[in-house]
């Protein structure tokens, strides 16, 4: 185990201990706090993230979008802490703190028995949401990335499977999710983060951004729905949406129907983004292959 793994593990049990002696709101604080420091700190990372919202919105003043990347900054810093708070949250008074709407479209999805897909992006705290939402008793998976600290990639997946979440890593996922599915049950993709290698190119905010296509194909293989998620803040707590569905077209070609899908769950995720773009994560270089593209809809290399 490399010393330095260690070392980040007693770091974050520490901020885990200390967050949880705190109020929910004491911890929002703290974490927004944090998100301002680091962004003044990341000389690099908030240029970027300025340059990122620029190009996204041109058409807002300098200092608009300069609030803007310093909102995003003070949600990435209350995502960490809230998350760590929620660990030691019951049950009840987690869902005191996120309310769901439109459950009953979730509902009707799962009624029919061929597995749900949920298209979810970096909004909000998508991390509490998933949890919050297996709180309420529906058996949700999610495609995660594994960390390279193992010590750390095992307390972050304790946390989110804590009332029984289960996650599946992001390396060829595909058979995982798809047995997952069979079984009735309901899997969450964010499909707004770059891919480093495959995929295609569709476009986000208006440039092409390398994108998995896998929660289209097992839309298209399976014939389950999707249903787009939104986790957005409201006060001191969080509103977990629910919106669609989307379907596979029946008879299309499976490559260019799963191309079409993850071109329009890409266009929900930025509608959610352009109603509260502080909440999204645009220190993220989410269009780090665009010169790579060959087109809109262009299969990536």
């Amino acid at each position: 185990m490399k010393p330095r793994f260690l070392l980040e593990y007693a770091g974050v049990r520490l901020l885990d201990l200390v967050l949880s002696l705190l109020s929910w709101e004491s911890c929002q604080a703290i974490g927004a706090f944090a998100g301002r420091a680091a962004a003044r700190l990341g000389r690099r990372r908030w240029a970027m993230t300025v340059a990122n919202v620029a190009s996204a919105f041109p058409g807002k003043p300098p200092e608009e979008r300069e609030a803007i990347a310093l909102q995003a900054w003070e949600n990435a810093g209350r995502i960490a802490a809230e998350f760590c708070r929620s660990r030691h949250l019951a049950k009840d008074e987690l869902l005191e703190r996120v309310r769901f709407e439109n459950l009953e479209l979730v509902d009707s999805m799962l009624a029919e028995g061929k597995g749900v897909v949920h298209n979810i992006g970096h909004l909000g705290n998508w991390e509490v949401g998933g949890v919050a939402f297996t709180a309420l008793g529906y058996p949700l998976g999610v495609v995660g990335r594994v960390m390279r600290n193992p010590l750390l990639d095992r307390w972050i997946n304790e946390t989110r499977g804590r009332f029984g979440e289960s996650v599946f890593a992001h390396r060829n996922p595909f058979f995982q999710v798809v047995r997952w599915l069979k079984g009735g049950k309901l899997t969450a993709i964010l499909i707004d983060h770059n891919l480093h290698q495959g995929g295609i190119f569709v476009p986000f905010f208006g440039r092409p951004a390398a994108t998995s296509t896998l929660s289209g194909l097992l839309a298209v293989k399976l014939g389950c729905p999707i249903v787009s998620t939104r986790v957005r803040r409201e006060g001191a707590g969080l509103v977990v949406s629910f919106h669609g569905p989307l379907r596979a077209a029946e008879g299309a070609d499976p490559e260019a129907e799963a191309a079409r899908l993850t071109a329009e769950m890409t266009n929900a995720i930025e509608g959610f983004v352009r109603e509260r773009p502080g909440e999204w994560l645009w220190g993220h270089n989410r269009w780090k292959r665009a010169r790579e593209a060959p087109g809109p809809g262009g299969r990536a290399g």
